[in-house]
């Protein structure tokens, strides 16, 4: 039987058992929204000059906020390792202190280029141990770096020394008077610049016993934040040589602190504090809404709160893991979403900076997971993207466009790519991070091929929906059925040719959006001349003439209960069985549907994403979590959590 007649015939096969593991119940209705424009979080950042320095879980990134232009800095550019660790500013050099998995480096701000310290054999950075160094600049133009094992200094000649200090050092800074200020989970150090050090406690009137944050104090003097001996939260202060203990009130816990002009910001839950000496602010923040320093022990005659410690207006955002600061600007580091910034007295960030790996030339949106944790997320960009339940990595081979990812009924994920400009599409098994070719290749009269849709149908037959580049027009070129058991392809559309029609090509469509599987044997396509449906190799296009109020479909999903619905100009069509009919409730312009195994409808709009369960439709958007109204494409996972895709965003949905 010649290829194209057996596979097209396949679909008539009995179904391979589903291993997707069932849905997550809904908990009473209530989703998780994340929206995410960026693959890795804001972990680190730094201003330097007029840069502002960011790291995530790869390389450096140099934005220049006045522009918005940002250089990814790499090895290539004399990075000396993949992940950094941490940096610091050497204000009087302008020069960044970089340490990584890798070495130690600083970037010189004014020659733009990295000179690479010679490594030393006291210390590896790279040790497994090391998550993250703490480091700060050294008076003589060296660096000192905390270290899990201790604190050591370096300088750009490659002298690395060892100080007594063996222990881990959790914070660490350079105070005005020349001072190294330095925090263990044992308590605060402080060295003066002869070398002889300090350790500092009760009995002096600093209660904190395991630091987390040292900073020059508002005012003059040193900050020091962390927990006191029965694990409560005490702030300390010292001035002029003298202690004072203090509690916060309310009791927020201070998770960053950076210097802003002569006072700090500082980073408590989900809110953004300014710390100033009191008496010193001339801003109108909400104090009303800041917090107090209520004097502890034996200081119980001072000032009720030595600082001024105000919120700043509005929450910042919610995944807010790093802040710093540039004259009056604030930049906040997220999780998801990029860099915000903001100034002391607005409410809502005045900008954004963004690398936006994940949606630069995003054409589509397909997810395919092997495990919760372990995903596959592909949008037409030159990487496809693993997700591990909290982050992004880039996966499979380099600058290859990742057209679609796709599960099969055993669980098996595969990936369409492009090569660039390439007029072929590779079609790869991925397992453990590998991408191996399965020989098949699916090829169009025109350069540059794109997929509209990609499927695994119940006899294990690939599905791809396909189009070219002709010039500047993209055009259709119908459906590619792709055998992967033995590399082969049969493309099927309509067609006059009479050679082809007896080869067994289908005359399916030629401009087919998106498609899905009801049965066995029974296949529906959503195409730009109406829902056309297959069974076996017997077709059917409904249109205007016959049952769609408008035939330029879009998208389709059949629900668990057999009713098929289809996308169109003209809002949402269903179809019984026996006939169409387009609800008054759905009669609104959607781009991409899908339908989850609850049998709930999750639709795409210019107005965020839609939920209809039957009765009613409800709306996620910007008011709830999204970062831009106008979505474009939606899919589910195995895991029931539904994907959608914006212009500017990624948005996961968990019910």
């Amino acid at each position: 039987m010649p290829l194209g007649v057996a596979v097209a015939s396949a679909v008539a096969l009995a179904a391979c058992p589903d291993p997707r593991p069932p849905a997550p119940p809904s908990p009473r209705g209530t989703v998780r929204v994340r929206a995410i424009t960026d693959a890795s979080s804001v972990r680190l950042l730094a201003p330097a000059g007029p840069f502002l320095f960011a790291a995530g879980s790869h390389g450096l990134d140099r934005w220049d906020p006045a522009t918005g232009a940002v250089l990814p800095l790499s090895s290539d550019h004399g990075l000396p390792g993949d992940r950094v660790l941490g940096m610091v500013t050497d204000p009087e050099r302008l020069w960044l202190w970089v340490a990584t998995d890798g070495g130690l480096g600083y970037y010189d701000v004014t020659r733009e280029t990295f000179s690479e310290v010679p490594p030393g054999k006291l210390i590896d950075l790279g040790a497994a141990e090391v998550t993250s160094l703490r480091l700060a600049p050294a008076t003589d133009g060296g660096v000192w770096i905390g270290h899990p094992r201790g604190l050591f200094y370096a300088n750009p000649a490659g002298q690395w020394a060892p100080t007594p200090l063996t222990g881990e050092i959790s914070a660490l800074t350079l105070g005005e008077d020349g001072w190294l200020w330095i925090g263990t989970p044992e308590g605060l150090v402080g060295r003066e610049p002869t070398g002889r050090t300090y350790r500092y406690g009760d009995q002096d009137g600093c209660e904190v016993a395991k630091v987390r944050l040292v900073a020059r104090a508002p005012g003059g003097g040193v900050l020091v934040v962390g927990e006191n001996a029965a694990g409560r939260q005490r702030v300390a202060l010292r001035r002029a040589g003298t202690w004072a203990s203090y509690k916060v009130s309310p009791d927020v816990k201070l998770e960053q602190v950076v210097p802003y002009g002569d006072g700090l910001v500082a980073i408590g839950g989900r809110k953004l504090y300014v710390l100033e000496a009191t008496g010193a602010s001339h801003r109108r923040l909400l104090t009303r809404d800041g917090v107090r320093l209520l004097p502890t022990g034996r200081e119980t005659g001072l000032a009720a709160s030595p600082l001024t410690i105000a919120v700043i207006p509005g929450a910042a955002p919610t995944d807010t893991i790093s802040v710093a600061t540039m004259g009056d600007q604030i930049f906040v580091g997220t999780r998801d979403i990029g860099i915000a910034r903001l100034t002391a007295d607005t409410a809502a960030p005045v900008g954004w900076l963004r690398r936006r790996q994940l949606l630069d030339g995003a054409t589509t949106l397909t997810v395919a997971c092997r495990g919760r944790e372990d995903c596959i997320v592909a949008t037409g960009t030159r990487r496809a993207w693993h997700f591990d339940g909290e982050s992004f990595e880039p996966t499979g081979p380099e600058a290859q466009a990742v057209l679609a990812v796709v599960r099969n009924g055993a669980g098996e994920l595969y990936a369409l790519h492009r090569g660039g400009d390439a007029a072929t599409i590779e079609v790869s098994r991925v397992e453990a991070g590998e991408w191996t070719p399965t020989g098949a290749q699916l090829k169009t009269p025109g350069d540059k091929p794109e997929v509209s849709f990609a499927r695994f149908g119940p006899s294990g037959i690939l599905w791809v929906g396909l189009r070219y580049l002709d010039g500047r027009d993209m055009r259709p070129w119908g459906v590619a059925l792709v055998d992967l058991e033995v590399g082969a392809v049969a493309y099927h559309h309509a067609t006059t040719d009479r050679r082809e029609r007896k080869q067994g090509v289908l005359p399916v469509p030629i401009d087919v959006i998106d498609g899905t599987f009801a049965g066995d044997n029974e296949v529906w396509l959503a195409t730009t001349e109406g829902a056309a449906r297959l069974v076996d190799d017997d077709i059917t296009v409904w249109n205007e003439s016959n049952g769609l109020a408008s035939e330029l479909t879009r998208a389709v999903a059949v629900s668990p209960g057999g009713f098929v619905f289809v996308a169109t100009g003209a809002g949402i069509g269903m179809f019984d069985g026996e006939q169409w009919s387009f609800p008054r409730e759905l009669s609104f312009d959607v781009h991409d549907l899908a339908i989850a195994p609850d049998g709930k409808l999750w639709m795409a709009t210019d107005r965020g994403v839609a939920l209809y369960d039957g009765k009613k439709v409800k709306r996620l958007d910007v008011r709830r979590g999204l970062l831009e109204n106008e979505i474009v494409d939606i899919t589910l996972d195995e895991y029931g959590r539904i994907w959608a895709r914006g212009a500017q965003s990624l948005t996961l949905i968990s019910p």
